[in-house]
């Protein structure tokens, strides 16, 4: 699907009641389409999406059907990083449950892997397992390097957990492809927060955890805000 027709449904999006009655609707669209507009216009692409290294990710929500690509060099270089400081800022480290169906899951959110990807560009050096939260409700998580390894943490005949790192969701734009990508992540996962909360958190409330209001720091670093 072309960039224009996702942005499209992003237009739709905006006649969902959840958002068109919030108090801060007029701010939330205009900043939102002056951000994809620009991000349409924009030819820059972080990194080869054809590369080994990337691994392609679709995920849809509320009618957005979106498509993600995430360097796995980057995130192993940012994970040596972060593993440098005193507390971890952009992987957090946490410990999902494995039931004996195979299926993963950290407390309502379910966890998707594919232990038959090549993932070409892992070593042995750095065998973690990271995961991303995608949008959804509850979030869904998708590990994004290392799947290759989630099956030999088990023991088949037992339920036990499976330890990874997640992704902080303001920093996921990192390790995405393109402008537009960034910008399509947290829109949609503002759209998700306000799904969820806007019938029990009055506007002025929600509003502060909205990823355009704050302003999410990926926005800034990648020079789209």
């Amino acid at each position: 699907m072309e960039n224009s027709e996702i942005y499209q449904q992003i237009l739709n999006s905006f006649q969902d009641t959840a958002i068109r009655d919030r108090s801060y609707y007029p701010d939330f669209r205009r900043q939102w389409e002056a951000l994809f507009k620009k991000a349409l216009k924009s030819e820059e692409q972080y990194f080869e999406i054809d590369s080994p290294s990337v691994l392609t990710v679709k995920q849809s929500f509320a009618g957005i059907d979106a498509v993600f690509h995430f360097d796995q060099l980057k995130i192993a270089d940012w994970y040596r990083q972060d593993s440098s400081r005193k507390k971890r800022v952009v992987f957090q480290p946490k410990k999902l449950k494995h039931s004996r169906s195979g299926a993963l899951s950290y407390h309502e959110s379910p966890c998707d892997y594919d232990p038959n990807l090549p993932e070409a560009a892992l070593t042995n050096e750095n065998k973690n397992i990271i995961a991303a939260a995608l949008p959804e409700l509850p979030p869904r998580l998708r590990i994004v390097y290392g799947n290759k390894w989630v099956n030999s943490r088990f023991n088949v005949l037992m339920n036990t957990r499976l330890s990874l790192f997640l992704i902080a969701t303001d920093y996921v734009p990192a390790f995405l492809a393109t402008p537009f990508e960034v910008c399509l992540y947290l829109f949609m996962m503002d759209y998700c927060i306000i799904k969820e909360n806007y019938s029990k958190v009055e506007d002025k409330e929600l509003q502060k955890f909205l990823h355009i209001f704050r302003p999410s720091p990926m926005l800034k670093i990648k020079g789209i805000l």
